[in-house]
């Protein structure tokens, strides 16, 4: 049997049950370097995206544990909209239920703990809700609309300390019979069609793409028999009608871009980025425990709970001033800030924990440009220095007394005349997150090159990342659509 870690709030919270070393508070947890490489079962009474329970799971999957929730359950029910129908073969237990006059209700309520209810015959419909809605304690209520038609009338999360002894009992009877089970994913249906939709926003100020790089992946895609298409999240209903999704607007969890990935996924659609790409990337606390975790090279970290009492003074002696800000899930160097005295970091902390229950201090690492090390199946495919923007310490000046959200200048290289430390290292960090699209940005200084971030969506302009590889570029993206659709079809 696997091994189980239980985050509570407080310690309080597990009183009714047997004293156990596997239950430990989230603040531990998140203060600590806790291992999770078994079950982690996240009971946070608290799950809002940037909490201390958000982060619990967050950080439990970057150290390796099986969470429940985990990250992609919690974004599913902050999403969670009422009213969503439930599957069809769902509903028509439902159904039978009700025909066989166990219940007559056209509204029919479960408490689940783990997949399980009290309802035997309604068990299937449990464990259906839990595989979509991993928390370990929920209640549903379940509404009919009309014959093998029912809905999620409401979903709320029940936290462990409102449990009454009867509730305990079932609770603590569930949790036993699950951390011996291992549960199955989610069956991704297959589609045949070869139709490719590339997500766009043709008012971002920034986007991951320019025009002249979207006709180019359009050309590329059409050249080896890949229909491609632009659409905006108003098309976001027509998703199902791809084979594949490509997003080329900026990606955030807490975004229609993540729901239209986890849409496309469900539906079996080839997404880049997908869901797990976009959560992990977007959070650079999940990024710094991964990289930790793999021994990649960071600047020097340290995490900062905002909630708790901190030593100022202690951080400065560690890190030295001038002391870098960040913000987890800040992108294009917004929520990154520059601290440089003692009362500007105080300041810093304290405007920017209103944001986020965790921010990151990192060492400055002062450098004239920047590597971008795009890689994609484990492949480096492009590379790119990036320099500060002028007078600027960042490659993007989102200040006040910036006339507009100016850049430096960008050159490209041939990947054979890339440091092959900076190749190595940015394949390394990229393993850590997965087999996706991933841009790896760098510093080199002497002889030490450290990753700063892994993103998802890397950008892929006309006239900068393809200076070097010309068209091939667009032709290797649009190749690994076509192989992983051929993959998935048996061809």
């Amino acid at each position: 049997m696997k091994p189980l870690l239980v985050l509570v709030d407080q310690l309080s919270d597990w009183q009714p049950y047997y004293p156990t070393r596997q239950v430990i508070t989230i603040g531990d947890f998140l203060a600590g370097q806790t291992e999770a490489r078994g079950y982690v079962i996240n009971l946070c009474s608290d799950y809002s995206y940037l909490s201390t329970g958000y982060y619990g799971s967050l950080l439990a999957e970057a150290r390796g544990g099986q969470v429940f929730p985990g990250v992609r359950a919690i974004r599913e029910l902050n999403n969670f909209e009422q009213g969503q129908p439930l599957p069809t073969k769902t509903s028509r237990i439902l159904e039978a239920d009700r025909r066989s006059g166990k219940s007559n209700a056209d509204l029919v309520h479960l408490r689940v703990y783990f997949g399980q209810t009290e309802n035997a015959s309604l068990r299937p419909v449990a464990r259906k809700l839990f595989e979509t809605f991993a928390f370990p304690i929920f209640d549903a209520k379940l509404q009919r609309v009309h014959e093998n038609l029912w809905i999620i009338a409401s979903l709320n999360v029940v936290a462990i300390n409102e449990l009454n002894e009867s509730d305990q009992t079932r609770f603590a009877e569930s949790l036993d019979t699950f951390s011996s089970k291992i549960w199955r994913l989610k069956r991704i249906n297959k589609r045949y069609k070869y139709d490719l939709a590339i997500l766009v926003n043709p008012e971002e100020q920034l986007p991951p793409s320019n025009k002249g790089a979207l006709t180019a992946f359009e050309k590329a895609g059409k050249d080896i028999g890949l229909n491609v298409e632009l659409i905006t999240w108003k098309e976001a209903h027509r998703i199902a009608e791809y084979d594949a999704l490509f997003i080329r607007e900026t990606t955030n969890v807490d975004h229609h871009t993540y729901r239209i990935a986890q849409q496309a996924e469900n539906a079996g659609l080839v997404v880049i980025d997908s869901p797990r790409d976009i959560m992990r990337c977007s959070n650079k606390v999940y990024l710094h425990e991964c990289l930790q975790l793999h021994q990649v090279d960071t600047p020097e970290t340290r995490l900062l709970m905002t909630q708790q009492d901190y030593n100022i003074d202690h951080l400065i002696e560690e890190l030295e001033l001038p002391i870098i800000v960040k913000v987890p899930d800040g992108a294009f160097s917004i929520g990154v800030e520059k601290a440089k005295t003692r009362e500007e970091l105080q300041e810093c902390i304290s405007r920017l924990g209103q944001r986020s229950a965790l921010l990151l201090l990192q060492k400055f690492m002062p450098t004239e440009y920047d590597w971008r090390i795009g890689i994609l199946n484990g492949e480096a495919i492009y590379a790119c220095r990036y320099f500060m923007a002028k007078s600027h310490w960042q490659i993007y000046n989102h200040s006040a007394r910036s006339k507009s959200n100016s850049s430096g200048n960008a050159d490209a290289f041939a990947i054979h005349d890339v440091p092959k430390k900076v190749i190595k290292t940015a394949l390394k960090a990229a393993r850590c997150m997965g087999d996706g699209f991933y841009g790896v940005d760098l510093k080199s200084s002497g002889d030490r090159v450290v990753v700063i971030e892994v993103n998802d969506n890397p950008s892929i302009d006309k006239g900068v990342e393809d200076l070097n590889e010309g068209t091939a570029l667009y032709q290797k993206i649009m190749q690994t659509f076509l192989a992983r659709l051929d993959d998935i079809n048996g061809r």
